[in-house]
């Protein structure tokens, strides 16, 4: 999907017992022996580590010790290094769950832990600037519009708050649907598959469980500072809901299967979260970004990349990953307005997302700065005499909204 990153790609062990990492790190030189590999005993060692060299990623296992005091460490010291737990569900929580990246279960083989890093490593090599990379690995949460935000919040409060009525609003705001979403499909609940309906995602979590996350452990950032002119974080908002539903409805109307359905809505609610990371970087600098695409009639996420070293998609697509979303979710967000550059044929989640985001540009007469239908794409997926019916699809969520 992604080239590999060149060497070395430093990886940092973390562990109370000494001879643990020194095993896990004689498989991995077996399947990978272009890994730069450090093990350490205990937390303290760990820090001097962190404070001396620059490590990709870091690796802890949880037994013996809670960490949560040292992943906020590390997340507040060093963000740019990617954390992994490895953990027994039985010693997880939620305040550890906010700090991590990602939760492998115990045991953990030298292969899944491979396939892992593998991932990690092609992902970043699509942040090309360190400081984006820096910003985006030190991310905990998408900042939310502070209406949406508080509206939960004082939902969540009422005694009578039910799961559907919780989840109406959940989905109208793309960065709490991230963190739930990523938070159920992490290890530390136990899910026995993974989880892409924000109201059955609520329902596994329980209200007490969410309301605690929310008030008590700040998971949910609002929306803060300067908006550019030239894009309504609103409208950003409704636009995603949009993609959502009408990928959803494409899919439901070819029969596919309800896991496509799932993925084809949540992508398309979060195909475009990496533009509020861009914006919480440098609000100004997006403006000008906006400015420059608009008045040269350039795409914007090319000129997003040569202004940030990266576009909104990838950007989101890395971030969405970190937090354990699906990868047909993450790889329909990094190439919705290229999906020529992924192998991935048929009417995928990707395929649904990139014809909804277009149609509905289209139908907004917003298609300046913005990359058109990849015909032949759709021609060698089989899906483009298809077009007219979808587009009739968009046009009818659009008039439904509007009515």
């Amino acid at each position: 999907m992604f080239e590999d990153p060149s060497w070395p790609r430093r990886i940092l062990f973390v562990d109370e017992e000494p001879n643990a990492p020194d095993s896990l790190r004689r498989s991995l030189v077996l399947l990978h022996n272009e890994w730069d590999l450090v093990s350490v005993t205990g937390v303290d060692l760990a820090l001097r580590a962190l404070a001396l060299e620059s490590f990709d990623v870091m690796i802890a296992d949880t037994r013996g010790a809670d960490k949560a005091e040292f992943f906020n460490q590390v997340m507040s010291l060093y963000p740019e290094t990617v954390r992994l737990v490895l953990s027994d569900r039985s010693d997880a929580g939620t305040s550890l769950a906010k700090a991590v990246h990602q939760c492998l279960t115990k045991p953990c083989s030298a292969e899944t832990l491979k396939t892992t890093l593998d991932r990690i490593f092609a992902l970043r090599r699509m942040l090309a600037g360190k400081s984006l990379r820096r910003l985006v690995s030190g991310m905990t949460n998408l900042p939310s519009l502070p209406a949406a935000y508080q509206t939960l919040l004082k939902t969540l409060d009422s005694p009578n708050a039910g799961a559907n009525e919780i989840a109406e609003l959940v989905t109208h705001d793309i960065a709490i649907t991230a963190k739930i979403l990523q938070l159920v499909n992490s290890a530390f609940f136990g899910i026995p598959h993974r989880v892409t309906d924000p109201g059955q995602a609520i329902r596994y979590l329980g209200l007490e469980t969410l309301k605690a996350l929310v008030l008590t452990s700040g998971v949910f950032s609002q929306f803060k500072g300067p908006r550019p002119s030239g894009l309504s974080v609103e409208g950003l908002q409704h636009h995603s809901l949009d993609t959502g539903r009408v990928a959803q409805l494409i899919a439901m109307r070819e029969n596919l299967s309800k896991q496509v359905v799932d993925d084809a809505f949540l992508a398309g609610l979060l195909h475009d979260a990496g533009k509020l990371i861009l914006i919480t970087k440098d609000a100004e600098m997006y403006e000008r970004t906006l400015a420059i695409a608009r008045d040269d009639k350039l795409r914007l996420d090319r000129v997003e990349r040569e202004v940030f070293g990266a576009d909104h998609a990838e950007v989101g697509s890395y971030l969405l990953w970190l937090w354990a979303l699906p990868e047909t979710v993450s790889e329909a967000v990094a190439f919705h307005h290229r999906p020529a550059e992924c192998p991935a044929q048929g009417i995928t989640a990707l395929a649904l997302v990139h014809i909804a985001d277009q149609f509905l540009h289209e139908l907004s007469s917003d298609q300046s700065g913005w990359p058109q239908l990849d015909g032949d794409y759709l021609a060698s997926a089989g899906i483009a005499d298809r077009i007219p019916e979808w587009r009739a699809i968009a046009e009818g969520t659009l008039m439904q909204r509007s009515a």
